[in-house]
């Protein structure tokens, strides 16, 4: 079984403290600037291990990987291509379509993650100006 070290512990606190998505990168630089000694490198194995725990849950962009405390209710993400916002979303409908979805196709669904890429209101604005 792995340990939670202090860097991992660190990790863990602030992803916990906040709603946000985070990057290993995002993550590496708000600990260093409250003060802890941790390089990138530690910061993605404590990341990779954390997730493998179960203790934070992570979506793939197509550049990144995005972690997020893992004692949220299921939740997709919708993602602005403008700016970078985060958008989670919840809907019935779209969670009983994956279920007829996978019954139909005798697929034995274990979990998902919809990742919806557009443009948010303040981005799609801007660009009809």
């Amino acid at each position: 079984m792995q340990r939670l070290t202090v860097q991992r512990q660190a990790i863990l606190d602030l992803i916990n403290a906040s709603n946000r998505h985070w990057d290993a990168d995002e993550v590496a630089r708000a600990l260093v600037d409250a003060g802890a000694s941790i390089g990138i490198a530690t910061v993605y194995r404590g990341l990779a291990a954390l997730e493998s725990l179960g203790l934070i849950d992570s979506i793939q962009l197509a550049d990144k990987k995005r972690y997020e405390r893992a004692d949220k209710a299921h939740h997709d993400h919708m993602i602005c291509t403008g700016c970078g916002h985060i958008e989670e979303f919840s809907h019935e409908t779209i969670e009983v379509l994956q279920q007829q979805i996978a019954a139909e196709k005798a697929f034995r669904l274990t979990g998902h993650q919809l990742v919806m890429f557009g443009l948010c209101r303040d981005c799609a604005e801007e660009l009809d100006r």
